[in-house]
């Protein structure tokens, strides 16, 4: 890991969250899942019917671990339909100040989505999820429409996965979510699930980092869960130790986010997160950095 980038480090505001800076600087910003498909809580994923205390539960968790940690984070909502995202959209907020990460399988689904948080006047603490080659014109001019300016960007070309593939996709990406109204833009190095080449997104973060200085990360949270050799040789209860590896793997390569999976691992993400952050803060104090915050991880463990 390069503990200083060459290239100015840029810092994006979402929410209260710093997103971005040289190693050390600020902690490292963690994505939850909330109301992805499956989750025992949602009992109608179309409709949006869910078990409101166990999603309140959820929400509070992830806020205490924020307040003990020093770690922000953002709460990716996942809807199916524009019904879903209108009730869970209209929840969260009443519950936390977190960001809210817009996330849909269909391009018109985050069109109703985008338009939701408009109408809610959320669009300032919103992220979109995503822009990629291959973007619709309709879909960025309604994402500029909605007044969001934070996006995943994502480096990902189905036919070209090697680091050299990534870092010209981007170039296009880049100008898409520019056109889309995208003023912060979280680049995607885009970790496929557990294949042999899932090391060329690790490799890339830093060198995009250096390229753009944009905040750069990626989605950690189901690269571990898709590996069979844990599902056959560890034990459920051990495995939240595989994927700690993993989100400290990324952080110690420059990531300034994550993508973790579901929300409701707050209690041990968080925390090593939090730890690494720690490690990663003090190795750039001998460089000259500080963390621009006092709710650094480094002081909760440290003052």
């Amino acid at each position: 890991m390069s503990f200083k980038f060459n290239t100015e480090q840029k810092i994006y505001d979402l929410a209260g969250a710093k997103i971005g800076g040289q190693p050390g600087e600020n902690p490292t910003f963690l994505i939850g899942s909330i109301f992805w498909l499956g989750q025992k809580m949602v009992t109608d994923a179309n409709k949006g019917i869910f078990d409101a205390k166990v999603a309140e539960q959820i929400i509070n968790t992830c806020q205490t671990q924020s307040d003990i940690t020093g770690v922000k984070f953002a709460l990716d909502i996942v809807g199916t339909t524009e019904a879903a995202f209108e009730k869970y959209i209209d929840f969260i907020p009443k519950h936390t100040d977190a960001a809210l990460m817009l996330d849909a399988m269909g391009p018109k689904t985050r069109m109703a989505a985008a338009t939701l948080a408009k109408k809610m006047g959320l669009a300032d603490r919103c992220l979109y999820n995503s822009v990629y080659k291959g973007v619709m014109d309709p879909e960025l001019a309604n994402l500029k429409d909605s007044g969001i300016n934070m996006s995943i960007v994502l480096a990902d070309d189905p036919k070209d996965t090697t680091m050299e593939g990534k870092m010209k996709v981007i170039v296009e990406a880049l100008a898409l979510a520019e056109k889309g109204g995208i003023t912060k833009p979280l680049i995607d190095t885009a970790i496929p699930a557990f294949e042999p080449d899932m090391g060329t997104a690790v490799r890339t973060i830093p060198i995009m980092k250096e390229k753009y200085g944009h905040p750069t990360g990626l989605g950690s949270g189901n690269v571990v869960t898709t590996m069979g050799w844990v599902k056959a040789n560890v034990a459920k209860e051990f495995r939240p130790g595989c994927r700690t590896s993993t989100n400290s793997i990324m952080q110690m390569a420059g990531a300034n986010w994550l993508m973790i999976g579901p929300a409701e691992q707050a209690e041990w993400v968080f925390p090593a997160v939090a730890v690494t952050d720690a490690y990663i803060a003090s190795a750039a104090g001998d460089l000259g950095t500080r963390p621009l915050e006092e709710s650094h991880p480094i002081y909760k463990m440290f003052m």
